[in-house]
């Protein structure tokens, strides 16, 4: 941001700043970089400093001191203009800061967020969350505000985030291209034009609904003990509603395409008969069509916490994450789930439990199926996991002979054939917090041998972040009929934005944090996955997903399946996926050697692409754009000078006076005040800039002198001590402005 004075006159930027006062002989300059700014600082526009917080006096005091100067009926007709503009800004920054709520907001989130605010539609605005607020917010208290705004932010966003992910749906097209790769006697590997053909499909779809139900016994006293929580304080905090119920409704239709043909007797004009066959359109053949819903109770907002619920094992429900899923379609199925965090020995790492209980048939065929998965952290990011499922439980062997009416019959046998039980043991390293992107491309002219230290620097720091984003995933499987081992891999490749970065929250509770727009490289994501038999049989695939957009993603993968080589392409959005399997060879002894060759060339491919057009083009565009911005705070200069002479104009007389006063009292008297760039001493200086180039500003510096004392607000970093109250007059002192854009 650009550093503005008492006056309210724009320093231009980025450049330094130099002040000479006298002093004793002392001398030194003031250094402020910075950057013209979108909006003025309120605070440095009225010479008030954020921290600690201007009272309501002082914030009065600058308003009058600045009216002085700027009150347009006191002006000349030639500078009428000119004081009206920088009177409307210096009145809008106090009406703004004078308000204890417009300030906090302010501050959260500037001048755009408090117009936004009071405006229509916003918090504070007509038709806003104030008016819908059942406690009044002017009643308020500034922290009372403060929480209650940033509540309010943070459920307008998680709002909107929700309806841009509140519904879910994937669309898959199996391909048959088994003729593109063929492999003949000799295992030599022959790549053919293919005839792709859509062989099957699959579409699902879900979404989420909220569910409020009447209260239950018990609720009364949970809302007595949660409508008010006080702190310590003595102010009222309000709680954050929480849905009673989630029921997430899915559906999903899977099947393939047959083509029929027709055959069709036909008479020929000499008399002979035949058969023609003819292409019929094709038909949709439904294999597989589920629908169901999943249930997620709160029962601590639906039962409470006293009373009997507040008493083992009642009390377990609601320290507990609790769901219900209900398919009616294929096959009727019932499955309730239970997970709770368990810490046994104080102290020590929780084990996470979870149960399910999976009804698939009545219960006058076989018991319940079940389902135990035991978690635990045993280091940084690295969590182990034991799951067991039992498979299909018969009854026993006397209950059969007590009730003959028990068991399964002929057909549930058959279609139980495969529910069998299943053991894994695995071990999941999840990827490190913290992940971010750097980008090599600098056009900063920078000496030899620092350029090597940088190169250094920014190599470490980029295995540091392809650590950082690894993660992998390894269990072995066993079951009555064998076993496998699986490996999960996953990590990004290149410097750039991840493709698996999520989208993060701005608001919190302290405060607003944006998150920049980067326009930079993107990385890409490499994900493998491989299964290994007791046969030593080996299924493997590798894929790339690379981003696209701000929420697109599309990713590139081969691999070996049981059909054969298999190719997928996917493309996903917020929720919305397609995916397309693709099958380019079918399965034979030299599947291996086929799979590597079509694994490879598209990933050179790729690599070219990436390499020799995508990064080169995104470069260029980043260099023109900054080159645009160049130009557009190029022809800012003469405006903003203009502004900043008509500024001291206005201000000169009323400076004058202040300057006479602060030397008849023997305070500070500002004698000349540079501002521009000044060649460092140290350095190279930039070409083009060998001579200093700055301009007088001796007026706007001489307006921040207040009391006997050189006030500058906001971040300084102070090289010397400024007590300047003392009745001598300083040579110089020197200070640096430090800004975000620097």
């Amino acid at each position: 941001m650009s550093s503005f004075n008492q006056s309210g006159t724009e320093f231009p930027g980025p450049q330094e700043f130099r002040a000479t006062v006298e002093d004793d002989g002392l001398d030194g300059d003031y250094t402020i970089v910075g950057d013209y700014p979108e909006e003025p600082d309120y605070y440095v526009l009225l010479g008030l400093a954020r921290n600690p917080p201007p009272t309501d006096a002082e914030i009065r005091s600058a308003y009058r001191n600045l009216t002085l100067s700027f009150h347009p009926d006191k002006q000349p007709p030639h500078l009428r203009h000119a004081a009206e503009s920088q009177f409307r800004h210096i009145q809008e920054a106090y009406e703004t800061l004078i308000d204890p709520n417009k300030r906090i907001v302010y501050d959260i989130s500037g001048a755009a967020g408090v117009r936004q605010e009071w405006g229509q539609l916003g918090a504070m605005g007509i038709g806003g969350e104030a008016q819908r607020q059942d406690v009044g917010v002017k009643a308020m208290s500034p922290d009372q505000f403060r929480r209650w705004f940033l509540k309010t932010m943070k459920k307008r966003e998680r709002k909107a985030v929700e309806s841009l992910v509140s519904s879910k749906g994937g669309i898959t097209l199996g391909i048959n291209a088994a003729s593109m790769i063929s492999v003949d006697e000799d295992d030599d590997v022959q790549f053919h034009i293919p005839s792709p053909q859509v062989s099957s499909y699959g579409v699902s779809y879900n979404f989420k609904t909220p569910v409020s139900l009447p209260q239950l016994w018990g609720t009364a006293d949970k809302e007595e003990e949660t409508s008010g929580v006080e702190t310590d304080s003595g102010e009222d905090v309000q709680e954050e509603e929480v849905e009673d119920m989630q029921v997430t409704w899915n559906a999903g239709i899977t099947g393939g395409l047959a083509r029929p043909v027709k055959k069709v007797t036909v008479e020929y004009e000499d008399g002979t008969e035949g058969e023609e066959k003819f292409q019929m359109p094709p038909i949709l053949a439904a294999q597989n069509f589920q629908f169901g819903a999943t249930v997620t109770p709160n029962f601590k907002n639906l039962v409470g916490t006293k009373g009997i619920w507040a008493k083992h094992p009642f009390s377990l429900l609601g320290d507990s994450q609790v769901s219900f899923d209900a398919l009616l379609l294929p096959v009727p199925t019932l499955k309730a789930n239970i997970a709770r965090a368990f810490q046994p020995i104080p102290g020590t790492r929780p084990f996470q439990v979870s149960m399910t209980s999976i009804h698939t048939r009545s219960l006058d065929e076989t018991a319940p199926s079940f389902e135990v998965q035991i978690s635990r952290e045993i280091a940084k990011k690295k969590i182990g996991v034991i799951t067991w499922s039992s498979g299909v439980v018969d009854w026993p062997d006397f209950l059969l002979r007590w009730f003959p009416s028990l068991g399964m019959g002929a057909q549930s046998a058959i279609a139980s054939a495969n529910e069998v039980s299943n053991l894994q043991i695995g071990l999941i390293s999840l990827p490190k917090e913290g992940q971010a992107a750097i980008d090599f491309d600098d056009d900063d002219e920078e000496e030899s041998g620092d350029m090597e230290d940088d190169v250094r620097h920014l190599l470490k720091k980029k295995r540091q972040i392809d650590q950082s984003a690894e993660s992998w995933q390894t269990y072995l499987q066993a079951t009555p009929a064998g076993g496998a081992f699986v490996l999960n891999y996953s990590r990004n490749l290149f410097s750039g934005k991840p493709a698996d970065d999520p989208v993060k929250t701005e608001w919190s509770s302290e405060g607003y944090f944006p998150m920049p727009s980067m326009d930079q490289a993107r990385a890409v994501r490499l994900e493998i996955s491989s299964v290994v038999g007791l046969d030593m049989s080996l299924n493997w695939t590798i894929k790339g997903v690379r981003r696209v957009g701000e929420y697109t993603r599309v990713g590139l993968g081969i691999g070996i399946a049981d059909k054969g080589i298999m190719m997928t392409v996917s493309w996903s959005r917020l929720g919305q996926s397609i995916n397309l399997p693709i099958n380019v060879c079918p399965a034979n002894e030299s599947t291996n050697g086929a799979a590597a060759l079509t694994a490879i060339f598209p990933w050179l491919a790729y690599c070219a692409i990436e390499f020799g057009y995508i990064r080169p083009r995104d470069k260029k565009l980043r260099r023109q754009a900054a080159a645009r911005r160049h130009r557009e705070l190029k022809k800012l200069i003469p405006k903003k000078r203009e502004e900043s002479l008509q500024a001291i104009e206005l201000m000169t007389d009323q400076v004058q006076r202040r300057q006479a006063r602060e030397e008849a009292q023997q305070g500070l008297v500002i004698l000349k005040a540079e501002y521009g760039y000044i060649p460092p001493v140290n350095k190279k200086p930039k070409s083009g800039f060998a001579e200093p180039r700055v301009i007088d500003v001796t007026i706007p510096v001489a307006a921040l002198v207040n009391r006997g004392q050189l006030v500058i607000p906001g971040k300084s970093i102070k090289n010397t001590n400024l007590d300047v109250s003392s009745s001598k007059f300083w040579d110089s002192t020197t200070l640096r402005h430090c800004c975000p854009n620097d």
